[in-house]
């Protein structure tokens, strides 16, 4: 890694958080919802995941449309609980990694999420030796709440902005090559990552 490299930023599903799409989408489909595969294939167009990843409807309205896509009246728990099959946990070499990061860089999280995974990821997943959420980075940039999504550029030059860093000093990593890309483009360093990979070997 270039040693004028001051932050770094992560990914969160499938960079720290372990995902299982499977367990999720058969919670659905068992509840009635047919064509949830249909839905999550437009997880990057119009359709209820991406409108719910944006911000652009709320927990309750989304819920609300599951309702309607199954055929059964699930509380908002049940929901909930189905949604949240999707993550699995975050390892803790790095829960470690990142508190050990902290004393050498600049630490950010850059993700495509939503509240009901957001919260439950601070719940219980970053709970940890006593160490809370603010404890691992020094700023979160979350999907839903900046209203814009990887790979669009926006919401990369929303962060440095906010952030006030530079692209030069900054290495991205993600699971997606699409969003490393749109990174690069922009000046970033960045770094593919694929499942099992070790993350510590990058900060050697």
């Amino acid at each position: 890694m270039d040693s004028k490299i001051k932050n770094v930023v992560f990914d969160l599903g499938g960079v720290l958080v372990n995902l299982d799409f499977d367990s999720c989408l058969n919670a659905f489909r068992t509840a009635g919802f047919t064509d949830i595969d249909q839905q999550v294939c437009q997880f990057r167009g119009k359709g209820l995941f991406s409108q719910f990843e944006k911000g652009e409807i709320t927990p309750e309205a989304f819920r609300e449309a599951i309702r309607k896509q199954t055929s059964q009246s699930l509380t908002d728990r049940k929901i909930d609980d189905m949604w949240n099959l999707m993550l699995l946990d975050i390892p803790r070499e790095k829960l470690e990694l990142l508190l050990d990061l902290r004393g050498r860089y600049m630490v950010y999280l850059l993700s495509n999420t939503n509240k009901i995974h957001w919260d439950y990821a601070c719940e219980h997943m970053f709970s940890y030796r006593g160490f809370r959420i603010n404890d691992f980075f020094e700023e979160t940039f979350l999907s839903f709440e900046m209203h814009q999504a990887k790979p669009d550029k926006k919401i990369y030059e929303l962060m440095m902005k906010e952030a006030n860093i530079l692209p030069e000093e900054t290495f991205f990593i993600d699971d997606s090559e699409d969003n490393c890309k749109a990174a690069g483009a922009l000046g970033i360093q960045t770094r593919h990552y694929h499942i099992g990979e070790d993350l510590s070997l990058l900060f050697e």
